[in-house]
């Protein structure tokens, strides 16, 4: 896994991805609390997801300021087989 997305498994990064994968789409928030970062480093590792095709951004329906983040499909089908995880538990 580590050289399919090129990141550690045991990271911000991972626990951002896994976040994902086990809620679905989760306001940057959320995120933020999971995985431990500071709010730079936060920043920083979102900008790179989503620069590298792992995380799709949404604005929030009810509020614009809230921005939603997931998994991108190409991320989602990578992971599934990784993590031995049946879809949609």
């Amino acid at each position: 896994m580590e050289q399919q997305f090129r990141l550690r498994a045991i990271t911000p990064e991972f626990e951002i991805l896994l976040q994902l994968y086990e809620k679905g789409p989760t306001p940057s928030a959320a995120l933020r609390a999971a995985s431990r970062a500071s709010s730079a480093a936060f920043s920083l590792i979102l900008k790179r997801l989503v620069g590298t095709d792992l995380l799709q951004v949404e604005h929030d329906r009810a509020d614009r300021r809230v921005r939603k983040y997931d998994l991108t499909p190409w991320a989602r089908d990578v992971l599934i087989p990784m993590l031995m995880i049946p879809s949609g538990l």
